[in-house]
């Protein structure tokens, strides 16, 4: 959507001519062909169409609330609208402005914006006028190209044209037309969202991106393409959209294999809910039901993804329909949890009565102590008048030094005094209006609002997160260098010992690669970099290669940190002057936290050092033990694992199940019982071990085609396992049965129907607890 807006400037009839010289002067759009729409009530309008630009009385129609009145809600700002249609030709349909007629397309849309309405439904004239503009650029472009649809444009036609020929389908077929069209505008939505570093996930905007891609897929099994086919496009849209979102190119091969990875992702747990869809269509087919359980089929949706209209399509085939307001109250209900876990989590700050009246000015940057006047204090999450020795709460300052929590930085501590008081800040957060408030024990004295106190930030502990951000930047530079310009902030966590960086990239990060990028980060701490701030606009900032973190909101004007041409990033956090003070850079570790998201954790500075000089200690500690030096220590410890799995596997020789003293498992059939008709083999194994356990009751159970309930005991634990034939599993369920069973050994267990296994304490009595396994068997058939 393409807008621009005046407050208070131009108002009505400079809109009107503009919008009407751009369309027929620039986009040399014949005025004949368009038609004009006014609010019913709206002369002003009327005439200035009419008779300022020209157009026919006949090409201008009033229109009602619903089509030409603009308004935010029940109350405030709201006005009268004018919108431009243009008139296609007579193959799109007759020449009658009417609703439905494909003839017209709506491509311009002004806002008159004059009025404020009041809880009565009052209309009162704003004192500034405004003009919100709107017009629709696919729309546009539809009418310039003299396409038919925003999807013929060369915006969405080479995306198409490729979904059609992986799908070997007719692009002009109209039954694919919408199928074609879906793919094409998810697979855009997806290259983009990607692009910007949001990642599969099952919560906030992973969840829609993740939405998006399993309804795309769906389209396109429609057209055919059963196996993953959305990583093949996302390549044709960045070749569409590069000239003007050049950022897309660096990307374009871990766009790919993000989608392809949720791809695989989304056809594996399609199969496993197709496996349970197929269980609840059985059972309402054999019940005659005449609808398939809305809630059953949100679980099946929200659990594996499983598309409502896929169910939708495969009950119908079978004559059954689907509890389709069921299924959205239940959506309705998650959404409605969702929203209150979100506002539990703003609850701490958001709480505090009256709060977003306190403005809190930050002047930590270059002072580390400050004077200020207390405006407020809290106590138990109340307004105090005064806060005593003994007493904790919040306290909100005119001004002050203390960094609060933001941007994956902890927040400041330290301490404060008046002439009547002594307190320490344990932690600095930040109230969703601006307030800084400040977690504060008081020791002495009292203090009330108006006091007059001095603060003072904990100098070392500052210096110490600060090594830590400068250093988060660098390594974020320094991903980029090595892994690739795909790299983005999904993250990060800056505290005073270490820090922790979550960022997009398609598969761990290899020992080389770590090896790069922590060196990388430390020949720029040798280099001594100067970090240099400076505030500036935003989109100048953009411009001038700042990185910005999607996450992150950001006003007209922004903070920028760079460290020569190695790092500029927008941040608002507090940083060393130099690179040089990091003094070391250490990664620690590097793991998977979701799909497509990596994370580092990684120390700097002193915290670095303590970490190298304790593995330093380890180090010589076993080299002193084992009696070798550094150089032969790896082939040293090959060999003893070497040597400890073959004296494992020499211990198992002689075990009951091993090659060496075969158990007759012939003879344990024929000592089974009959349980239900159905022969069930319930033994004691000592010194086997969960593999030749496990492998000898599924024997037993394959051959007997019946039940195998066997346990081991030794060195204080016990372990029992229940393996049941495939076809007697609505009979006897083998992870019922351990359910049954684990209480018996004091342990716990599950497992599947035919498979199960649980572990406990030692068996005392292995004949009783046979005894007891047999007599729950057979009640629980009985029940």
């Amino acid at each position: 959507m393409l807008g621009n807006f005046s407050f208070g400037d131009y108002f009505k009839e400079p809109a009107c001519v503009f919008s009407w010289e751009l369309l027929t002067q620039h986009y040399r759009l014949a005025p004949e062909r368009l038609w004009v729409t006014v609010f019913r009530e709206d002369d002003e309008a009327f005439r200035i169409w009419e008779e300022r630009i020209g157009v026919p009385r006949a090409r201008i129609h009033r229109l009602g609330e619903k089509d030409n009145f603009w308004q935010m809600g029940d109350t405030g700002p709201c006005g009268p609208c004018s919108e431009i249609h243009y008139d296609r030709g007579p193959e799109f349909g007759p020449l009658e402005f009417v609703d439905g007629n494909r003839r017209f397309v709506e491509i311009w849309n002004l806002v008159f914006m004059q009025f404020s309405r009041d809880a009565a439904g009052t209309l009162q004239p704003l004192p500034a006028p405004s003009i919100d503009t709107g017009m629709g650029m696919e729309r546009l472009a539809a009418v310039l190209q003299g396409v038919s649809s925003n999807y013929r444009t060369d915006l969405f036609a080479p995306v198409i044209e490729r979904a059609a020929e992986l799908a070997a389908a007719d692009r002009e077929d109209p039954s694919l037309q919408i199928d074609l069209n879906v793919v094409a505008d998810h697979v855009r939505a997806l290259t983009f969202l990607i692009a910007d570093g949001i990642m599969p996930a099952n919560d906030g905007r992973g969840y829609v991106l993740r939405r998006l891609l399993r309804r795309a897929v769906k389209h396109g099994r429609s057209l055919g393409l059963q196996d993953a086919f959305l990583h093949k496009l996302s390549g044709r849209v960045v070749e569409v959209m590069k000239p003007f979102y050049p950022e897309l190119e660096p990307a374009r091969d871990f766009i790919a294999r993000v989608i392809a990875m949720e791809e695989e992702r989304f056809q594996r747990t399609l199969a496993n809910g197709l496996k349970i869809f197929d269980d609840l269509l059985a059972a309402a087919l054999e019940t005659k039901q005449e609808k398939l359980s809305g809630i059953d089929l949100f679980r099946l949706s929200d659990t594996y993804g499983f598309p409502l209209d896929f169910a939708r399509d495969l009950a119908m085939e079978k004559g059954v329909g689907i509890d389709f307001d069921a299924f959205q109250r239940a959506l309705k209900e998650q959404k409605e949890r969702s929203r209150f876990s979100l506002l539990e989590k703003r609850r701490e700050t958001a709480a505090l009565p009256g709060i977003e009246r306190w403005p809190s000015e930050f002047v930590g940057y270059d002072d580390l102590q400050a004077e200020a006047v207390l405006l407020a204090a809290y106590v138990d999450g109340r307004p105090a008048e005064t806060i005593a020795a003994g007493q904790q709460g919040i306290l909100v300052f005119d001004r002050t030094p203390f960094y609060a929590e933001s941007g994956g930085q902890v927040g400041d501590s330290g301490s404060g005094h008046g002439s009547e008081a002594y307190f320490t800040v344990r932690d600095t957060k930040k109230a969703p209006a601006g307030a800084i408030l400040h977690e504060v024990q008081v020791l002495e004295g009292v203090l009330k609002a108006g006091a007059a106190v001095r603060l003072e930030v904990d100098a070392s502990r500052r210096q110490q997160i600060a090594i830590h951000h400068t250093a988060t930047h660098m390594l974020h530079a320094a991903l980029r260098e090595v892994l690739g310009l795909h790299v983005k902030q999904a993250g990060s966590r800056v505290a005073p010992d270490k820090l922790r960086f979550d960022f997009t990239h398609f598969g761990a990060v290899s020992a080389e690669e770590l090896e790069r990028i922590e060196s990388a980060v430390n020949e720029k701490i040798r280099e001594n970099l100067p970090v240099a701030r400076r505030t500036q606009p935003y989109e100048e900032a953009i411009r001038s290669g700042a990185m910005a973190i999607f996450e992150e909101k950001y006003g007209d004007t922004v903070r920028v940190i760079s460290l020569g041409d190695f790092s500029s990033e927008l941040c608002g956090g507090t940083h060393l002057q130099a690179s040089g003070e990091v003094g070391l850079f250490k990664i620690a570790g590097e793991s998977s936290i979701s799909s497509g998201i990596r994370r580092i954790e990684a120390l700097a500075g002193e915290a670095a050092y303590h970490y190298v000089a304790r593995g330093q200690a380890l180090l010589h500690q076993v080299l002193a033990h084992f009696g070798q030096k550094p150089e032969g220590l790896l082939d040293f410890l090959k060999g003893l694992e070497a040597r400890a799995r073959e004296g494992e596997k020499q211990s198992k020789k002689g075990a009951p199940g091993s090659a060496a003293a075969p158990l007759d498992v012939g003879e344990l059939i024929l000592g089974s019982r009959r349980i239900a008709g159905v022969p069930v083999v319930i033994a004691s194994l000592p010194g086997a071990d969960r593999e030749a356990l496990s492998g000898l009751a599924d024997e037993i159970k394959n051959r007997s085609r019946g039940v195998a309930v066997l346990f081991t005991s030794g060195d204080g634990r016990s372990l029992v396992v229940a393996s049941v034939f495939k076809d007697l599993t609505a009979k006897f369920n083998a992870n019922i049965i351990i359910k049954k069973v684990a209480p018996m050994i004091n342990g716990k267990g599950g497992g599947r129907s035919d498979f199960a296994q649980a572990g406990g304490d030692a068996v005392a009595d292995p004949e009783e607890l046979k005894e007891r396994i047999g007599r729950a068997l057979q009640e629980g058939h009985e029940t």
